[in-house]
C-alpha cells in the first residue's frame, strides 16, 4: 500500500468558513443569481445542482470568502455532520455560496486531486477522521471546524493514482447516475401521457367512442379539446368526462391498513419496510430492516405488486406516497407506520389505481392530527381521498403503456442498486491498497456483463420498424400530424416545421433513413422539405398559403396513419409536441441544432460536455451567433431536466459535397 500520512496542512491551499448568520437573511434571497449551498446539494460525493436560494452577484461578491468554485470542496460543520462534496470543473454556473453551516477547502492541485480527495472522506476511515473533532454538546457540530481539519493527517498516495481511483470510482457512479436519469425520463412520459388523459382530459377517442359521438372522424383525437361531452362533479367541483365517476379509497380498495410492530433481528428474518424506505415516489429497499417472523407473524399484512404505500406518522415524513414496482422478496411487510394501500380489482385496475394514488402525495401531506411532533394519518382520513375513475377500457389502455415503463423503471433500481453496493465495496478497498485500480475496473466488467451497467436495453431504445418501401410515406404521416398539432399556429414557419419533425424523428427513433444536411437554420431535409406541400395537397391532408395550413377532406386520416408507424400514444412524440408546439422558430432551431450536434457526438464516440456542445454550435453557421451564450446554455439544461437528451440514436447529419 503506497501511502504516507501528510499534514493537511500541506494539501490546503485555501480554507474557510461560511458566512456568518447577519451575513444572509430571507430579504437577500431573489429568484436567480448565485444559488446558496445547502446539506441537499452536498449529500453525495459530486455536488448535486438543484437550488432553492439565490443571492445578487452583487451580495455574493460581498461574501468573498463563502464563494466556493469549480474543484473547491464544501463540508457541513454544523447539523449533518459527515456531508463532503466536490464541485464538478462542469458545474453549470463558476460560482455558487456555501451556507453558514458549511466550510470550503481549495487543494493544491499539483499535489491533490479534488474528487479522490472527497471520496477518501466518504469511506468509513475518512468519516471517523472528519468527525474525530466532533463537540458532543448541544447541537451537532464540529469544534474549531477550520482550524482542526487543517491539523488533521491524509493518507497520501501519487497524483496519478489518485486519479486513476477517482476515475474508476467516478465511472460507477456516472452508470448509476445514467440509470436515475433514464428512470426520470420513463417516469416523465409516463406522467406525461396521465396529465393528458386523467388531469386534462384529453385522452385519445376511441373508435366505439368516436362512432357513439357520431363523428367517426373524431377518432385518436384528443377528447375535451375535441368538444368532447364534459359533466360538472359536485365532488370535485369541477368537469370531468361523462361517463367518468368519483370514488373514494374506501370504495376502491380491497385492503387499507397499518402494518406490523416487528420484532427486530439484525439479520435473516423477513424484510420491514419503515418511513426511510418511502422516498420520491418508489421504495428504497436497501434502507428495510429485518423481522423475527416467530415473535411477530407478517403473514396477513405482506406487501404485493403495485401496492401503494403511505407514510402515516412523523413531522415531515407524513404522506409520502410510494408505488411497489418490485419485490425482491418473497416476505415483505411494513412496520405501524406506515399503510398499504391496495386496489379491488373488481372495481379498478391495479396499474391505474397506483399510479393515480402516487399522484395523490400532495393533498395526503396537508393530512395531520395530533399535536406538533406527533402527526398521524388515520385510516380514515386515507379512505376519504377521492379518486377519478375512467371506465374500464381507457384504464386497461393506460395499464398497456405503464406496466412497461414500470417494469423497467424496476429493473434499472435492481442495477442501481448492485452498481451501489460494488461501488461501497471497491472504495474502502482501492483507499487502503486491498484492491488495485486494475483489479477494481476486472469487477466492474463483471457486473457489466451481468447486465447490471447503465446500457439502454431494447424495450427502452428500440427503432421502429417500418418497411423500407413505406419510410417516405411514414415520414410524411409524421409531418402531417405535427401539422395538425400545430393547427393554431398562424406562423408555422418551414424552418420551425422542419425543426420539430427532425427532432420527432429522432426522439421516437424512428428509422426512416435519415436524410439530414447542415443548413443554414439547422438540421434540413430537402428531400422531404421541397415536395412536402405538394404531397400534403395530394393526399388530401392540408393545403398550404405562405406559413398557413389548411385541413382537406382526408385530414382526419393522420391519425389513424401515425398510430399504425408511431403508435397513437407515443410518449416522445407527445413531449416534442407539449414543450416545442407552441415555441417560437427561434427556439425550436436553437433546441433542434443543439440536439443534432449532441447526437452526432454520441454516435461517434466523443465526448460530451455543455462547453464542446456550445463550440460545435457556433461552428454550425454563422447564423447561430444570433443567440446568446447564455441563451445556448439554458438551452443546454433545459434539454437534460426536460428529457430531450439525445441517445446516440440514427446516423450523422451530412455535409454537401465541397463543404
Amino acid at each position: 500500500m503506497n501511502r504516507e500520512m501528510v499534514p493537511m496542512v500541506e494539501l490546503i491551499d485555501e480554507i474557510s468558513m461560511g458566512p456568518f448568520g447577519s451575513d444572509i437573511t430571507v430579504d437577500n434571497f431573489v429568484k436567480s443569481g448565485v444559488p446558496v449551498l445547502n446539506g441537499s446539494n452536498i449529500s453525495g460525493v459530486k455536488m448535486k445542482e438543484k437550488f432553492e436560494n439565490y443571492l445578487t452577484p452583487e451580495k455574493a461578491d460581498s461574501l468573498k470568502k463563502a464563494n466556493a468554485k469549480r474543484g473547491d470542496i464544501v463540508i457541513t460543520h454544523r447539523g449533518t455532520l459527515g456531508q463532503i462534496g466536490y464541485i464538478p470543473y462542469d458545474s453549470k454556473l463558476d460560482r455558487y455560496v456555501i451556507s453558514q453551516s458549511q466550510f470550503r477547502v481549495r487543494l493544491r492541485t499539483e499535489l491533490m486531486d479534488p474528487v479522490y480527495f472527497t471520496y477518501y472522506f466518504h469511506s468509513n476511515e475518512g468519516q471517523k477522521r472528519l468527525l474525530s473533532f466532533k463537540n458532543h454538546v448541544g447541537v451537532p457540530a464540529l469544534a474549531q471546524a477550520t482550524t482542526n481539519f487543517r491539523l488533521l493527517e491524509f493518507p497520501y498516495r501519487p497524483l496519478k493514482e489518485q486519479r486513476a481511483i477517482a476515475k474508476t470510482l467516478s465511472d460507477l457512479d456516472a452508470k448509476i447516475e445514467l440509470n436515475n436519469k433514464i428512470n426520470e425520463q420513463l417516469e416523465a412520459m409516463a406522467k406525461l401521457i396521465y396529465d393528458y388523459w386523467f388531469v386534462q382530459f384529453d385522452f385519445p377517442i376511441s373508435k366505439e367512442q368516436a362512432i357513439e359521438m357520431g363523428k367517426p372522424e373524431l377518432e385518436g383525437k384528443p377528447y375535451k379539446a375535441s368538444g368532447g361531452k364534459m359533466v360538472y362533479s359536485e365532488q370535485l367541483k369541477r368537469e370531468i368526462p361523462e361517463g367518468w365517476e368519483v370514488k373514494s379509497l374506501s370504495e376502491v380498495t380491497s385492503f387499507l391498513s397499518r402494518g406490523i410492530s416487528p420484532k427486530y433481528l439484525d439479520e435473516q428474518g423477513s424484510c420491514v419496510i419503515n418511513q426511510k424506505c418511502i422516498r420520491q415516489g418508489t421504495v428504497l429497499f436497501d434502507q428495510s430492516r429485518r423481522n423475527d417472523e416467530s415473535k411477530r407473524d407478517s403473514s396477513k399484512k405482506r406487501v404485493e405488486l403495485l401496492d401503494v404505500l403511505v407514510n402515516s406518522t412523523g413531522v415531515g415524513t407524513l404522506g409520502r406516497v410510494s408505488l411497489v414496482r418490485r419485490l425482491p422478496e418473497k416476505s415483505i411487510t411494513v412496520d405501524s407506520h406506515v399503510t398499504i394501500a391496495r386496489a379491488d380489482e373488481l372495481k379498478v385496475n391495479k396499474c391505474f389505481f397506483g399510479y393515480s394514488l402516487l399522484q395523490k402525495q400532495p393533498e395526503i401531506e396537508k393530512f395531520s392530527l395530533g399535536s406538533t411532533g406527533q402527526v398521524e394519518l388515520s385510516r380514515a382520513q386515507l379512505e376519504t381521498v377521492s379518486l377519478i375513475i375512467p371506465p374500464k377500457d381507457l384504464q386497461v389502455r393506460f395499464d398497456k403503456i405503464y406496466e412497461p415503463i414500470f417494469k423497467k423503471v424496476a429493473n434499472n433500481e435492481i442495477k442501481i442498486q448492485k452498481l451501489s453496493e460494488l461501488r461501497d465495496w471497491l472504495l474502502p478497498m482501492l483507499m487502503n491498497g486491498q484492491v488495485t485500480v486494475k483489479e477494481a475496473k476486472g469487477y466492474v466488467e463483471q457486473e457489466v456483463e451481468l447486465g447490471m451497467a447503465a446500457e439502454p436495453d431494447e424495450d427502452y431504445k428500440k427503432e421502429s420498424n417500418i418497411p423500407d418501401n413505406r419510410k417516405a410515406f411514414a415520414k410524411q404521416v409524421l409531418a402531417g400530424k405535427i401539422i395538425k398539432e400545430c393547427m393554431d399556429d398562424t406562423d408555422l414557419s418551414t424552418i420551425k416545421l422542419q425543426k420539430l419533425i427532425h427532432l420527432s424523428e429522432y426522439m421516437t427513433e424512428a428509422n426512416l433513413d435519415h436524410n439530414y444536411y447542415y443548413q443554414t437554420a439547422g438540421p434540413y431535409d430537402n428531400k422531404l422539405m421541397h415536395s412536402l406541400s405538394k404531397k400534403m395537397n395530394n393526399s388530401q391532408w392540408f393545403a398550404s398559403s405562405g406559413h398557413k395550413w389548411s385541413p382537406l377532406d382526408k385530414h382526419y386520416k393522420i391519425d389513424e396513419y401515425f398510430g399504425n408507424y408511431f403508435g397513437h400514444d407515443n410518449p416522445d412524440f407527445l413531449k416534442v409536441m407539449k414543450c416545442l408546439s407552441k415555441a417560437s422558430e427561434a427556439q425550436c432551431e436553437l433546441i433542434s441544432t443543439l440536439y443534432a450536434v449532441w447526437n452526432d457526438r454520441l454516435i461517434k464516440g466523443e465526448t460530451v460536455d455543455n462547453q464542446l456542445l456550445s463550440e460545435d454550435f457556433y461552428a454550425w453557421s454563422d447564423r447561430k451567433h444570433n443567440f446568446t451564450s447564455d441563451q445556448v446554455s439554458k438551452a443546454i439544461e433545459w434539454m437534460k431536466k426536460t428529457g430531450f437528451e439525445p441517445r446516440g440514436f440514427g446516423s450523422l447529419i451530412k455535409r454537401k459535397k465541397g463543404k
